[in-house]
């Protein structure tokens, strides 16, 4: 396995993903840390086309079959959120003013890779496909009404629902790996 020295920084580290195959892929991110202390290997489809995973889910909550009010509420809410963020290409792709976004020599832009400017961190997104916890995290309860708790179960039923961000700090992964290519978070 080829293997990136420990000490690169952020244009270096995304240099390496700009190599990478444009279509989705695996990537493996190792001993992930998150703001709760959990600790956790994940396996993410990255480079994933978010637009399609907002399809998918309106397609995977129009075939479910509900019997509940607050479920079919729920279901149109959802529904009516993901048509919405299809017909706003700013949001499909997540192209927010607070996050610089990379692309590679052929000014395409890298799917599933963006820096935050304001705390120069780099966050990786894509989509969760296995998660293996090594130590529970201290998560806060939290008190939503049933109608957001009925919207979380369905949304987890979907693609959107499984989309997660990473942040890239050599204290919250202890390695990535892709297509054959070890990669060390930025120091």
């Amino acid at each position: 396995m080829k293997s990136v020295k420990k000490t690169m920084d952020n244009l270096q580290f995304v240099t390496e993903l700009a190599k990478l195959r444009t279509s989705s892929t695996f990537l493996t991110l190792k001993g992930y840390r998150n703001e709760a202390s959990e600790v956790a290997d994940y396996n993410i489809v990255f480079h994933m086309s978010y637009e399609n995973a907002l399809k998918k889910s309106i397609e995977v909550l129009s075939e479910l079959t509900l019997t509940g009010d607050l479920e079919k509420l729920a279901r149109l809410d959802l529904i009516s959120s993901f048509t919405k963020s299809l017909g706003n290409p700013v949001k499909v792709e997540d192209r927010e003013s607070a996050y610089a976004y990379y692309v590679d020599d052929d000014n395409t832009p890298i799917k599933g890779v963006k820096l935050h400017v304001a705390t120069n961190t780099l966050h990786l997104y894509g989509l969760v496909v296995n998660k293996r916890v090594y130590m529970p995290g201290m998560y806060a309860k939290t008190n939503k009404k049933p109608l957001t708790v009925a919207k979380d179960k369905l949304r987890h039923l979907t693609p959107v629902g499984k989309f997660r961000q990473f942040k890239i700090l050599p204290s919250q992964v202890d390695s990535i790996s892709v297509e054959n290519l070890s990669l060390l978070p930025p120091a």
